[in-house]
């Protein structure tokens, strides 16, 4: 019964999702791009883009004739610093937040940002074969690792009021847990050292918990982007043994549900009170949705709404990607989301049943090469450097199809 349900639920998103997927004037031309190649060419701009961090000044908003020329100034900048003899080691994410008395990008972007693409390099095809990038990662490895024992902006905490740690935390034990998974280091010192960081990760993790459940860089209430995208780690890291405290999951659930809305839209921060616009949540609805699935939660028709507010909603988020401030507009959608949400509305397309997967891989598809630059890489920010950031989201959604889903939660006592 449950499985002649989970087809009629399929069936139904096909005929149901056809005025949310792309017309075929609308997309891109089928095959046009050779996304194999695709893959390749993203690849090795993100090894190009592999720096030594050197602390810069932020940049405040800009007169929109300004922005252009900065971003090119920026451009030649970032060439010369990468062409330094000494090899890069990380790829720090940008965005407006800035710490120090110098400004500089924090430590939590830094680990986050090169994880993420780590992650991506790791899982495109070829890797095993390709010994620069097999170095390039590893290199990114010794800095996290470097980062998580010695910076003190990554310590357990307390959080401070705005505070990214968490992402550094929750990316690196997503990028180490996978890396351990397939083997991804050619030298046992830095397998070992990653193995060891983990239950430091998930203490911090914990550390950094809000009141009531559930993860926030900013304020005090949940985050359903953080929260959904951390849970996905905590249950790996459960999966593969290590000690995950059943309480702080089981916490960060409820949390997630009561920010949840009849219409699967997700409040911004804390509970749902009344109404929430699709709009302002389609590239959130998806990762906590698709984390509450894992744990046994939520359900297929739940999970396909949410898949489907992306793409109805696709030109609310589409209008303040790569734009200056943070949360503007009428739904108040921030640009940095913009290809986060791909990332995970790709993981929650693969966890539908399988006759309603298709059309909406086909999607997406048409998406990523819509909002393509000209020299193979995405970007959802004004700033040069976060194509890194970009680009390796974007390469991990083209690749959901084939990579293996994140483990559900389970309790002790259910395995």
């Amino acid at each position: 019964m449950l499985e002649l349900a989970g087809l009629k639920i399929a069936l139904a998103a096909v005929a149901l999702t056809a005025a949310a997927l792309p017309s075929p004037q609308e997309a891109s031309e089928p095959g046009a791009l050779d996304w194999a190649k695709a893959i390749d060419g993203a690849v090795d701009l993100l090894l190009e883009c592999q720096e030594s961090y050197v602390p810069d000044r932020p940049v405040g908003r800009l007169d929109e004739d300004e922005l252009a020329p900065w971003q090119e100034a920026e451009r030649a900048r970032l060439r010369k610093l990468r062409s330094v003899k000494m090899a890069g080691v990380e790829w720090p994410y940008e965005g407006v937040y800035r710490v120090g008395p110098d400004g500089r990008i924090p430590p939590g972007y830094r680990v986050g940002g090169t994880a993420i693409v780590c992650l991506a390099l790791i899982e495109a095809p070829g890797f095993a074969e390709d010994g620069g990038r097999r170095a390039a990662v590893e290199r990114g490895a010794r800095f996290m690792l470097e980062m998580l024992s010695d910076d003190p902006g990554l310590t357990a905490g307390p959080k401070a009021s705005y505070d990214v740690r968490g992402w550094g935390h929750a990316y690196a034990l997503t990028f180490f847990l996978r890396a351990l998974d397939i083997d991804a280091f050619e030298h046992d010192q830095i397998a070992a050292a990653a193995r060891e960081s983990i239950p430091e990760l998930i203490r911090c993790i914990a550390a950094c918990e809000e009141e009531g459940g559930g993860w926030n860089y900013a304020s005090g209430r949940i985050s359903p982007f953080m929260t959904g995208s951390t849970l996905l780690a905590l249950f790996h890291a459960a999966a593969r043994d290590f000690e995950v405290d059943p309480a702080l999951i089981e916490r960060a659930l409820d949390a997630l549900e009561l920010g949840r809305a009849e219409n699967v839209a997700y409040a911004y921060a804390g509970p749902a009170r009344g109404a929430v616009p699709m709009p302002g949540s389609a590239a959130r609805s998806a990762i906590a949705e698709l984390a509450l699935s894992r744990a046994g939660r939520s359900d297929p028709a739940s999970l396909l709404t949410a898949v489907e507010g992306f793409f109805e909603c696709y030109d609310d988020l589409l209008d303040r990607k790569s734009q200056q401030g943070t949360h503007e507009g009428d739904y108040a959608i921030a640009p940095y989301y913009f290809f986060f949400g791909h990332t995970y509305v790709a993981q929650a397309i693969e966890a539908l049943p399988e006759p309603a997967r298709p059309p909406f891989r086909e999607a997406l598809r048409d998406k990523l090469a819509s909002t393509r630059d000209a020299n193979g890489t995405w970007n959802d920010r004004i700033f040069p450097r976060s194509a890194s950031y970009s680009t390796a989201m974007a390469v991990l959604a083209l690749l959901a199809p084939d990579l293996p889903a994140t483990p559900d939660w389970r309790r002790k006592s259910e395995e």
